[in-house]
């Protein structure tokens, strides 16, 4: 269904996927999830309007990229040669630049009541990166679980660090400050200026500990936190699907399950309304050009890089 214009005259497609759980609103501007409706409460924050969409600078709901998160100073080294990218967050570069995935609009592949497919093409040099890449991005809606897969390959060695950005809500309005939060994770990414320094360090006796559920109100409320968690965690067993994150309200409960190596837990201090949401976005670990030891971002030719984020709603 025809849902706008971006603010370049490109036309806006909006698609619903139903299940006797969830419905669900997906447009191809950025891949982005406008809502998630369970029980009559849409448990997204963020624009819900062609119009809305244009003014957002909060990537809600969107597929970030090429490379989400930060990368100190908006530089890299690859293959010997070095790599100048917009530094479109202070000094450094956030979500892929100045127009990245989120700001795209995708093509769509095939669209169903429960899958919708999309596809885009990042030409060599787009933001600064090298290589051509092809990405796929496949929503699917069973039961009461929405999931994401996404594919890419690419020509030349490049970098490529997918997410979803949605803010999550789960009273449907007002802040999440009641939400408690639990994250599948005993060490973090302690960061300086939203950088890694390069330390992983244990949880545990630190604020940062999430293990068991912690109250984000009164989390955000300590003066260690004061500005909010905007904060990689470190997950288990690379590679393989496994919970990385529950959220919950007392009367709604959010599953997030991957197989990424790190979880951004972002509280949403900066959003238009503060605390309006949480995301939850399942990456790898920022900065992770200049921190050999993380996980790779580094795409080659012969690879295909591949990515599951799913969310349970109960």
């Amino acid at each position: 269904m025809h849902f706008g214009k971006t603010s370049q005259g490109e036309d806006m497609e909006v698609f619903s996927l139903l299940s006797s759980h969830l419905q669900v609103r997906i447009t191809n501007y950025g891949a982005r999830i406008l809502s998630v409706v369970h029980e009559g409460v849409d448990l997204l924050y963020g624009p819900k309007t062609a119009e809305e969409l244009m003014a957002d600078t909060c990537y809600c709901g969107a597929i970030c990229g090429r490379v989400a998160n930060r990368i100190a100073g908006g530089v890299f080294e690859l293959d010997g040669k070095e790599y100048h990218l917009a530094t479109n967050n202070g000094s450094n570069h956030l979500h892929g630049g100045i127009c990245g995935f989120s700001d795209k609009v995708w093509a769509v592949e095939s669209a169903t009541e429960s899958r919708l497919e999309l596809s885009l093409v990042s030409p060599n040099m787009e933001e600064g990166y090298p290589g051509n890449v092809s990405v796929k991005a496949t929503y699917e809606l069973v039961d009461d679980t929405l999931s994401l897969y996404m594919e890419a390959r690419t020509d030349a060695p490049t970098l490529l660090n997918l997410t979803n950005h949605a803010y999550w809500n789960l009273n449907g309005c007002g802040t999440m400050d009641d939400h408690m939060l639990q994250v599948n994770a005993t060490a973090y990414t302690p960061m300086v200026a939203n950088i890694p320094t390069g330390v992983i360090m244990p949880v545990a006796g630190t604020l940062y500990d999430l293990t068991q559920p912690a109250c984000l109100g009164v989390r955000n409320a300590a003066d260690a936190i004061s500005g909010g968690y905007d904060d990689n965690y470190v997950l288990p067993a690379v590679g393989s699907m496994k919970t990385a994150a529950t959220l919950t309200n007392g009367k709604v409960a959010l599953t997030v399950s991957t197989d990424a190596p790190g979880i951004q837990v972002y509280t949403g201090d900066y959003l238009p309304l503060k605390r309006g949401g949480v995301a939850l976005e399942a990456q790898n670990f920022p900065d992770s050009p200049h921190h050999a030891h993380f996980p790779s971002i580094v795409l080659m030719p012969e690879q295909v890089y591949q990515r599951t984020i799913s969310w349970q709603v109960k």
